[in-house]
């Protein structure tokens, strides 16, 4: 099962055998060193720590040996947040497309990826001289075709994007207000511990 510790300010240098995962056998089972004890556990350790301070520094020999996930907000990813709630809200129909056309680039990238990899997969399968396969000269043909038509594609659709961004640029101010007053009312308990 997976261990969560909470509220985690720093790290504790005993704790440093556990994240480096330093796991040994003795008489057939794997334990850990923790502090002057060891302790039995699985190879499949899971350990999860969190804190609230938005403000924590940790060392960079930390940062080094485990995965960091911020959640905290930010300006900006609260700003997007707000005018996608508005868009929603208020301009249903902008909405709606602008969340078709993000879905068909997703696709049309992974179309295109796709072409690389198979015109990849044609060119190291070839044997012979590249230029006399006639078979492997059409593939590349019908291959530069389809990468041409998904290209052009994905600037069609770049083109309305940019267009319903503009037309979303009119709900940025709210968006941007919204933004300042979270923020300052998230940091009036700087002014005074009641808020």
């Amino acid at each position: 099962m997976p261990v969560l510790v909470q509220d985690v300010e720093k790290i504790d240098p005993v704790m440093n055998s556990v994240l480096n995962k330093e796991m040994k056998k003795v008489g057939g089972r794997l334990v850990i060193q923790v502090g002057d004890k060891e302790i039995a556990c699985n190879g499949e350790l899971t350990l999860f720590m969190f804190t609230r301070n938005a403000e924590a520094k940790f060392t960079p020999d930390l940062c080094s040996r485990v995965t960091f996930v911020n959640f905290t907000v930010t300006p900006s990813s609260l700003k997007s947040q707000c005018l996608n709630i508005f868009l929603k809200n208020e301009r249903p129909d902008i909405d709606a497309q602008r969340t078709e056309l993000l879905k068909l680039q997703g696709e049309y990238k992974e179309k295109l990826r796709q072409a690389e990899e198979n015109l990849l997969n044609a060119l190291n399968s070839a044997q012979g001289d590249i230029l006399e396969n006639d078979a492997l000269i059409q593939q590349l043909e019908s291959i530069k075709k389809d990468a041409a038509k998904i290209a052009e594609e994905v600037a069609l659709t770049d083109d309305k994007i940019d267009n319903i961004n503009e037309a979303s640029r009119e709900y940025d101010p709210i968006a941007l207000m919204t933004t300042k007053i979270f923020f300052s009312l998230n940091n009036m308990a700087n002014v005074h511990y009641l808020y």
